[in-house]
This record gives structure tokens, sequence and C-alpha cells, in this order.
């Protein structure tokens, strides 16, 4: 009782500190003064789903103490929803591990006091953080027993959420039109409960569907509906969400000043919750912003937050892989567990042959866990030791030009290696007879590959576009064999083409000499392969051929790609401009590879130029002097 009596004033402190500008949240913290104990818990749940999305952090102290309560009278319902909630807080948060053990926990105590209604909420809760973890069946399994609770208690505001989340799975798979009519059921729904809130992120999703398949139009006329109903104090994340696709959709307008003022209000919203996730696509857009623009000095320093924001989210990533790891780990033994119970005539043997299982089961998580462990902390300690030495670079620079600072430190020679190794090593992992059999690391390590080899060409690019732009681009030619340089560049590209599918193919029947720079016609053809991987889905081919006549020999690269109109292919051989678009695996581009392998060509005295039809491949040609030895 004194105890209790003591936690009054401090609750009154408390509140008063914490004022809002929301009357219902202040309401609440009005009522957690005067409430008697043993309902506490339903106001301290109502404050943590209220601040949610506005204060996550607090979100997770409410649900906490609402535990604690629930607990103490016995409250089954306010103690599954307080697990519900601080699950949803730690999702908002990106939290995704910790999200994920409250939300079994809530399940299993909903299941226990036969809570249903919170039973179909928490698969609601579990299947939509496995959409943001990637994972189609999973959500889809999830989603499915909530929509039978859902129906058979008729319950709309549930059956909302359900048909919401699973548009949102069929998204991953890029099922759009069923997707959208899984939205417009959730929107039909959350109307006739006049669920405005819920309404706004219908709308969004709608939104989206509409970009993805081209509708510009469509997709502001919904943002903006979802802008006007969306509850801006209280639901932060989707509102900085908005913002940031409006960003995207004027960029793509080509209205630069909308988008960056969108951009911004998106990050500054963003930021007074942790949304990194959003922080980091904005940092996206004001980089093509400044690029398309031409302001190379505000788009180095976007790239640089861009870097930063990834390596913390590829942390968190690592992390989640391992949870999950651990989570499906468990999952199947205890249902080994059960299927042993039901099986009194062979108990014996199953049971020899669950702790056979069992055993072999655990050393190999172990031994993923400690390889993921290690590969963390090897990792992090070398990228520890490049920080050190790239702050160290920027002191010794700053005096010199603060412009080439700015972009060194994101392209310097230093960050090759590490990326080179990065490849290496994940080059060696997918080789490994244990990784070739788990879909689930196959898939990761593959994700990784294709973004290391992207991130390592962009780099390459920028460190030449530099120099190029400085004239210091050394220029040396030699007698040399081109057979050799496209073998050597196929050689680099086989591991990114066998996991996407798509097959290299070299003609040459002879042995092809020709005068001119080895560096440059190494670029030449990398981004070349490059381009056409990115443009080739699966299943298809890339194939190299030569040839020749008295004054050059002719390289011809043909894949069976998207192609492109004759515009196009004006556009991505034009000096004047960066373009780019998504590859088939939606992988993005600077726009420089062809700009440079353009002015290396014509500087060793040859020519370049590219013909397609869309939907039919492209072919890129180039011609370099033979040599003359």
């Amino acid at each position: 009782m004194k105890k209790n009596l003591l936690l009054i004033p401090l609750l009154f402190i408390f509140i008063q500190i914490n004022a809002t500008n929301n009357p219902l949240v202040d309401s609440l913290y009005k009522r957690l003064i005067n409430v008697n104990d043993s309902l506490k818990a339903q106001v301290l749940n109502d404050l943590s789903w209220e601040l949610r999305n506005s204060e996550p952090e607090k979100s997770v102290d409410y649900g906490l103490e609402a535990i604690k309560f629930a607990e103490k009278y016995e409250d089954s319902e306010e103690l599954v929803k307080a697990h519900s909630f601080i699950g949803v807080a730690y999702r908002i948060l990106g939290n995704y591990s910790e999200s994920m053990d409250y939300y079994y926990k809530g399940l299993e105590l909903a299941k226990k006091y036969g809570e249903t209604e919170q039973e179909g909420y928490a698969y609601v809760n579990i299947g939509n953080l496995h959409i943001y973890q990637g994972y189609y069946y999973n959500a889809i399994e999830n989603l499915n027993k909530a929509k039978e609770i859902a129906e058979k208690l008729s319950h709309k505001r549930m059956l909302g959420y359900v048909h919401l989340n699973i548009g949102r799975a069929q998204m991953l798979r890029e099922e759009n039109y069923e997707a959208l009519e899984n939205f417009n059921k959730a929107l039909e729904l959350r109307t006739d409960i006049d669920q405005v809130s819920g309404r706004a992120v219908c709308y969004k999703y709608i939104a989206d569907i509409y970009l993805e398949l081209g509708d510009n139009t469509l997709a502001l006329e919904n943002y903006r509906h979802s802008l006007e109903v969306v509850d801006k104090d209280m639901d932060k994340d989707l509102y900085a969400n908005i913002h940031t696709m409006l960003a995207k959709v004027y960029f793509l307008n080509g209205n630069y000043e909308l988008a960056s003022a969108n951009a911004v209000k998106s990050m500054k919203i963003a930021s007074d919750i942790g949304a990194k996730l959003i922080i980091r696509d904005n940092y996206k857009i004001l980089s093509d912003i400044d690029l398309k623009t031409g302001n190379y000095k505000a788009a180095a320093k976007h790239l640089e937050h861009i870097i930063n924001y990834n390596d913390t989210l590829f942390n968190q990533q690592l992390s989640e892989k391992m949870f999950n790891l651990e989570y499906q780990f468990e999952k199947q033994r205890k249902q080994a567990e059960i299927d042993l119970l039901n099986k009194d005539k062979q108990i014996n043997e199953l049971e020899l042959r669950r702790a056979r299982t069992y055993n072999t089961a655990l050393l190999i998580i172990l031994a993923l866990i400690t390889a993921l462990f290690v590969f963390v902390s090897v990792s992090l300690k070398h990228r520890r030791e490049q920080n050190r030495l790239l702050e160290k670079q920027k002191k010794e620079l700053d005096n010199i030009n603060k412009t080439k600072d700015k972009m060194f430190l994101i392209i310097g020679h230093d960050l090759r290696g590490p990326i080179g190794n990065l490849k290496s090593l994940i080059e060696m992992l997918l080789e490994d007879e244990e990784i070739a059999n788990n879909k689930s690391l196959l898939e990761t390590f593959s994700i990784f590959m294709k973004s290391v080899q992207s991130v390592s060409d962009l780099l390459e690019n920028l460190l030449l576009w530099a120099k190029s732009q400085r004239n210091e681009t050394s220029f040396s030619p030699e007698n040399i064999s081109i057979n050799t340089v496209i073998n050597r560049n196929l050689q680099l590209f086989r591991t990114i083409a066998d996991h996407k599918g798509i097959k290299l193919n070299a003609k040459m029947a002879d042995n092809y000499d020709v005068f001119a720079d080895k560096n440059m016609l190494m670029t030449v053809v990398r981004n070349i392969i490059s381009n056409s991987i990115k443009y080739t889905p699966s299943g298809g081919s890339i194939n190299i051929s030569i040839e020749h006549d008295d004054q050059y020999n002719k390289v011809i690269i043909k894949d069976t790609g998207v192609g492109f109109d004759e515009d196009t292919a004006h556009k991505i051989l034009d000096t004047k401009n960066f373009y780019t678009t998504s590859g088939t695996n939606n992988e993005i581009g600077s726009g420089l590879g062809l700009l440079l392998s353009k002015e290396f060509v014509e500087m060793n005295g040859g020519k370049i130029w590219a013909e397609s039809t869309p939907g039919k491949g492209a072919t890129f040609y180039f011609t370099i002097p033979i040599s003359t030895f």
C-alpha cells in the first residue's frame, strides 16, 4: 500500500512533464493518477497503444508497467494486450527480435487464458512482422489463422488488418493487382467502422501499388488522401513514410523542389522517432536530386550518410537472421516433442531419433551462430580500423580541398580492399556445402553478393569519373590481347551471373590484339557486361563476340534483357546527363558506367554505340584500333 501511495505523486510529476498536444493522451495521463490500481493495467495499455508511433520508447515503458499490474491483479486480457503492444512498439523501433519475442509470448498467453480476440491480433502482428522480414509464406500462414478467427467473431476491425497485411505480403511477390484488391477491401471495412487513421494506411498502400504500376497520377492522388486523414501527432511513422513516398513521386515527375521539401520534412519526423530506414531512404532521394541538379558536393555528403545508415541496418539484419534461426529451431523442437507424445507405441525409438536430431540440429545452429558471430566481429573490427584511417585522411585533406575530401571519404582507394575482401568472402561462403543446402542462407548471401558487387562497381566508376573531371586520367596505350580482357571480366562476373540464372558466352575464333590502354579497356568491358546482367532477367543470356577489319577490332556484347527504345539509346551515352533505371531485380545504378565507357573508348581512338528493341534485348558495340606490331 505504501508503495502505491508513493507511486501516485511520482506519476503526477511525470504526467506534468510529458503533457502533449493530444487530448486523448493527456486525459489518459490524468486518469492514471486517479484510477484504482486494479484498473491501471488498462490505462497503461491505452497509453502504450496511443504512443506506439509518436513515442515508441515510452510505449514500451508503459507496456512493461501494464504487465506488472495485470499480473498482480490476474487480468489476463490486459496481460495479453500489453505483450502485443510492446511488440508493436519494438517493431516500429526496428528491433524485430524483441518484437517477435513479445508477439509469441502474447500468443501463448492468449491461448492459455482463452482470449480468442487477442489470439487473432497476435497472429496479425506475427504475420505483419514476417512481412517486414520478407518471409512471404510465414506471413500468409499466420494471417490466414487470424482471418479464420476474425470471420468466426464477425470482427470487422481485425478483418481489416488481415486484408491490409495480406495485400502487403502479396506486394512482396509483385502480385500487384491481387494486393490492390485486398487493400480496397481493407479500406471498405475501415470506412464502415469509421476507422479514420486506418484509412490513411490503406490509401498509402494503394498509392504504393499505383506507383509500382507506373501510374504516378493515381499514386499522387492516394498519397494526398492518406496525408489528409493520417494522425500527424500519433502516427508519425506513417506520416513520415507518406512524405517520403510523395518525394519519390515528385522526383519521378521532375519536380525536384517539392521532392526535396517532402524528403526533408519526412527526415525530420523520422528523426524524432528514430526510424533509421526512413531516414536512409530520404538521404537516397536527396542524393538523386543533387545528382540530377549537378550539386555533386551535396550528393557526396548524402551518400556518406547513406553508407553510415546502411552499416547500422546491415548489423541489425544480421541479428534478426540469427534470431530467426533460433526461433525456427525452437519451433521444430516443440513439434517433435508433440509428435513423440502422440506415438506411444514407438516411444523408445522416436525418443532416440529425437535426441539425435536435436543434438545434430543444435550443433548446426551453434556452428552457424558462431560463424556469424565471428564474421560480425571481424567485420566490425575491420570497419572501425577503416573508419579511423578515413578520419585521419579527412583531416590531412581538409586544408587542401573540401570537395575532394568529401568525395574521397566515400570512394577513396581504402574502400576497395574491404569491399574486395568482403566479395571474396561471400563467394567462398556461397561455395560452402552447408550454405548451399540452406535455402535461407543461400538467399541471404546471394543478396549480399549482388549488393557488394553493385557498391564495388559504383566506387570504381566514381573514382574514375572524378579523375576524369580533374584531367588526372592516366593514358598508357600498349599492345594487348582483347581476348584476355574479355576473359578476365567473364571470370569476374561469373558468380553474379550464375546466381541470377544468366548464361555468359564468349565466341572468339582467334586472338585479337589491339593498341589501347589496358585499364581503360578493362573498365569498358566490365561496365557493359555489368549493365547487361542488370537488365537481363533470370534465364537469359549474354553473348560476346569480336569482328575484325583492316583498322579496327569490333567487340559485340549482346543480351536477352528488357531492351530499350531509340530515345533511351541516345540518353545512356549522352555525356551531359546521368541516365539510369532500375534493373530486373530492382538493382540501382548511377549512370556513370556507360558514360565512362564512351569516354575511354573515344580516348583510345574508337567508337561506341547501342542498338535495341524493347523486350528483345540490347546489343552494345565498340571499336578499338588493331595493333600495328
